[in-house]
């Protein structure tokens, strides 16, 4: 699996989703799925092929898709405190949800901020539950 917090969130799911057949699931905690989030109104190809926000929907090759869909860790976690913004997992979960991608999306409580701390929680608790 491939796992990251924050930017790396992206980076993670952005590197599962390419690579499907090498990765066999990931865990994105604290993540904002939409590069465009971080170009500040920047936007390419590049930019388009790297932010599953916006390929995600488009992205139609049945081998991909195969791949992506046969994973059972598709982990998708934020807090809902400080700087978080749950609303960006929640969009993302919907994109995966249409696509048919079976996944899972964990929004932890306002007491959980977007910091170390909360992922020094989430990354054990996911490992020894769902592992």
């Amino acid at each position: 699996i491939t796992c990251g917090a924050s930017f790396g969130a992206l980076h993670s799911m952005n590197l599962f989703l390419k690579r499907p057949d090498l990765i066999n699931g990931v865990i994105s905690m604290s993540g904002v799925y939409d590069l465009m989030e971080y170009t500040k109104g920047f936007y390419d190809d590049q930019v388009y092929f790297n932010s599953p926000m916006h390929y995600l929907p488009n992205l139609s090759d049945p081998w991909y898709l195969d791949h992506i869909r046969r994973s059972n860790h598709i982990h998708i976690l934020t807090g809902s405190g400080d700087y978080e913004d749950p609303e960006a997992s929640r969009r993302f979960s919907t994109v995966l949800h249409n696509k048919g991608i079976n996944h899972e999306l964990d929004v932890w409580g306002p007491e959980w901020k977007h910091d170390w701390p909360t992922w020094r929680a989430m990354l054990p608790a996911y490992l020894e539950n769902r592992f």
